[in-house]
């Protein structure tokens, strides 16, 4: 407990007891006034020392200040909330299309997403506010076996990776897509073993080389892979258990891909093991595998995910990212039905190198190609919205990352996508093979 803040009582309860003793005069001119002055007294001391003993037991965190010198906060943290830890991000971007799509005129769909392709950065020559992110943890340990997380998420990429049936307004199926809660979860180790890990709620999925949070990626825009091969969260239970020294394994039920209640009476198995086998290199291979139809039990959707990274030395980080996925007795063309039943099949791969120049320079490279054959996965159409097959992409991205300050990025990437039809728009209302673009981003994170 601070002292100062004892002292300063103390000093406020003995001023009042001059005052007292002075306001009542010789003590032998007043009997009376005098016992009762006595025993005022008596009854603050007492009082004085029940303050200095809760407040040097109390255990108080957090602290203001008096002067130049720290004074215990007044509010304790409940028990439960004890290493509770609050972090988050802003991030703003500018994104210039070289095929100068009309955005300003046209069909509603073109004016929303003229970057056709992209995930988050959909919308050309146009300042965007992606995301703020407000996040809440408290992890678990051996000593605090009881944690929780939720992760508040603002902005443009919220209407991304929004679940469906999460914040529906009346059952309309209308949400307020500006905002999602992108994670809530409790998680609770178990005395089992190494150490059992458990989590139940709604988290971001297992799969893939990148992730929602851009701060946490190397480049600016997301690949192909991460908008379309996999899922962004799931809600449902995971547990993970170490394996030795070598890594960890997790396996669990999820109501499915991106939903918050389920859609039909089968849950959906995600899974993942994750191998540190020599130091500086890390495998990972993922599964997730269930019905995702609506009131469909029987077919499948199933993506098997592999990332590996690898650090030849301190400067350079190297990553790979494969997904293969299937689903069965899926239409051709995104609508089930419009073709006949059939398997639809989707892959890809890309390629990362990421290079630090100095403490506060680095550059990232990303080449990727992704097969959506059956056109399931983008769903992009062709010229007078006639329905694709056998569609095919590639991209190269270049990124340049500056730390500014302590808590704050600067991004300047060029990024070019080819596709095997002409799906990008151009600035004539007519579609292109390709489509190139130069974005700047800033990041506070905190």
């Amino acid at each position: 407990m601070n002292k100062a803040l004892v002292r300063l009582v103390s000093m406020s309860t003995a001023a009042r007891v001059v005052g007292l003793v002075l306001a009542a005069g010789p003590v032998w001119a007043d009997e009376p006034a005098s016992a009762a002055m006595k025993a005022e007294i008596e009854v603050l001391k007492a009082r004085l020392s029940r303050l200095e003993s809760q407040l040097a037991t109390a255990g108080m965190r957090g602290t203001t200040s008096i002067g130049e010198k720290p004074v215990a906060g007044l509010v304790e943290l409940p028990s439960g909330l004890q290493g509770l830890a609050l972090s988050g991000y802003v991030d703003t971007a500018y994104n210039f299309n070289f095929n100068r799509p009309d955005t300003g005129s046209g069909t509603s769909s073109r004016n929303v997403t003229s970057n056709n392709g992209r995930v988050f950065d959909r919308v050309a020559n146009n300042f965007t506010i992606h995301a703020a992110e407000v996040v809440l943890e408290k992890p678990n340990s051996d000593a605090s076996p009881i944690g929780f997380r939720t992760d508040l998420f603002f902005g443009d990429d919220a209407e991304q990776i929004h679940s469906t049936g999460l914040g529906e307004i009346n059952g309309t199926g209308t949400t307020a897509d500006m905002f999602d809660l992108q994670q809530a979860y409790v998680t609770y180790r178990a005395p089992i073993g190494a150490g059992l890990d458990l989590k139940a709620g709604k988290f971001v999925t297992l799969l893939g080389a990148e992730v929602i949070e851009s701060p946490a990626n190397w480049n600016y825009s997301r690949s192909f892979l991460f908008g379309y091969a996999i899922p962004f969260t799931h809600t449902g239970a995971l547990a993970t258990y170490p394996i030795g020294e070598w890594g960890s394994t997790t396996w669990g039920l999820v109501n499915g891909w991106d939903i918050a209640d389920e859609n039909n009476s089968f849950k959906t198995i995600l899974g993942n093991i994750t191998l540190t086998p020599i130091e500086g290199v890390t495998l990972s291979s993922n599964l997730i595998t269930g019905a995702e139809t609506a009131s469909n039990n029987r077919d499948d959707r199933t993506v098997l995910d592999f990332v590996g990274t690898w650090q030849p030395f301190d400067k350079l980080t190297l990553m790979a990212n494969y997904d293969y996925g299937h689903q069965s007795n899926l239409a051709h063309g995104v609508t089930a039905g419009t073709k006949g039943p059939d398997a639809a099949n989707w892959s890809g791969l890309a390629l990362y190198a990421k290079y630090d120049l100095t403490d506060m320079w680095s550059l990232a490279g990303r080449w990727e190609m992704f097969n959506d054959a059956d056109n399931v996965r983008t769903g992009l159409t062709g010229l007078g919205g006639s329905t694709l097959d056998d569609l095919h992409f590639n991209e190269y991205t270049l990124t340049s990352q500056w730390q500014l300050y302590t808590h704050l990025l600067a991004r300047l990437e060029y990024r070019h996508d080819a596709a095997s039809e002409a799906v990008f728009f151009s600035n004539n209302g007519a579609l292109t093979n390709s489509q190139d673009t130069v974005s700047g981003e800033l990041i506070y994170h905190f």
